[in-house]
């Protein structure tokens, strides 16, 4: 029996290496103890089966890569991925090249199909260095925090999960697209710091968390014979490509990007919110106050009424329609509760697609403080 889970698990680590790319990056780990070192890395791992009328089908295509070797000299527990990584005398870091991974996954059954796909990638290139650091974790390229204790540096991340349906003459989809913009981190000389996106700098600073700008957007649409219907929620706070810069600061918590905090203690600073939602309607009878192809005389379909159903994916996200600020026209007939939905989008006395206070945020600035100050005087005894 043993034989038999022993001739199982080579033959499982023989698909592994047959499915994984070749690795191109050299790996340098001289003086080291307990460091593991791997190169770029591609794999595709599939899935098929099928029972008369019932298909399945499955992949999750996944890469790290990176330019440049690995080198993690004279250090103690370090974890490297990909290639462009450095932590040289360091203890306990954790880094890895650019990520991404596009699971999908289809099922059918006689005529009627289900699609799931959900696109990620975490960061756009560039190394890590954590040299001389502590406890450092470092993800997607581009993030700097040598000579650092306790630094997370997460790179520019982005997601597209979609489902598409066509079940017994109707076409169902609902897309999400969630991006933290930005790339390039750096917590160089700082105690406890967390870095999400890009264009963080924190150096010298304690207790410290910075995001770049975030953006959401939601689309859900139902197509039948009798027309097509769509809502799209996008919400964003900050601008795409602004930076945080918070140098010497004590406590700081910065959200959106365009915030600057240096020589600051215990400050909280957020980029604007912003939410344009949007409803579509288009085919059937006329809604009330509206004609054909309208909602409420508020919104307006992109080609006009539509009197057959047509996919839509996350590629037409805000495209299929089109509608005036919310609260300059009252949208009649729209589908699925979406004049709730619109109201509570539109509500931005919270953080939007978060419905968190910012005195939460407050209080985690206040923590970190009190976490670096612990820190620091954990390591200088």
């Amino acid at each position: 029996m043993r034989s038999r889970f022993l001739v199982v698990g080579v033959a499982l680590c023989a698909l592994a290496l047959a499915t994984a790319g070749i690795a191109v990056a050299d790996n340098n780990a001289n003086g080291t103890i307990g460091g593991v070192q791997v190169g770029n890395t591609d794999v595709t791992p599939t899935v098929n089966a099928s029972a008369g009328p019932v298909t399945v089908d499955a992949s999750a295509p996944t890469a790290v890569t990176g330019s440049g070797n690995n080198t993690a000299s004279n250090s103690v527990g370090a974890v490297q991925v990909g290639g462009g990584n450095t932590a040289g005398k360091s203890v306990g870091s954790v880094q890895s090249s650019p990520v991404t991974s596009s699971p999908s996954a289809s099922a059918g059954v006689g005529g009627s199909h289900v699609h799931v796909t959900a696109p990620t990638t975490v960061g756009s290139g560039g190394g890590n260095s954590a040299s001389n650091s502590v406890g450092t974790v470092q993800v997607g390229g581009g993030n700097t925090s040598n000579g650092s204790t306790g630094a997370v540096q997460i790179g520019g991340t982005a997601s597209h999960p979609a489902a598409h349906a066509d079940i017994a003459g109707m076409m169902l989809d609902a897309a999400l697209a969630a991006v933290v913009a930005g790339s390039g981190n750096n917590a160089t000389d700082s105690i406890g710091t967390a870095q999400l996106g890009g264009g963080n700098t924190a150096t010298g600073s304690n207790g410290v968390a910075q995001s770049g700008g975030i953006t959401i957007g939601g689309l859900v649409a139902a197509s039948t014979p009798l027309g097509t219907n769509t809502v799209s929620t996008p919400a964003g706070v900050g601008s795409g490509g602004g930076s945080n810069t918070a140098t010497d600061s004590t406590g700081a918590v910065q959200v959106g990007g365009g915030n600057t905090a240096s020589g600051s203690a215990a400050t909280v600073q957020s980029g604007p919110p912003t939410a344009t939602p949007t409803v579509g309607s288009s085919g059937g009878g006329a809604p009330s106050g509206g004609s054909p192809g309208t909602t409420g005389g508020a919104a307006s379909v992109a080609g006009g009424a539509a009197a057959t159903p047509t996919r839509t994916t996350a590629a037409t996200l805000g495209a299929q329609a089109t509608v005036a600020k919310a609260g300059t026209a009252k949208a009649s007939g729209a589908p699925l509760g979406a004049n709730r939905l619109l109201t509570r989008v539109a509500n931005l006395g919270q953080l939007p697609f978060t419905g968190v206070a910012l005195w939460l945020f407050a209080v985690l600035g206040i923590v970190l403080l009190t976490a670096g100050i612990r820190v620091r005087a954990v390591t200088r005894s």
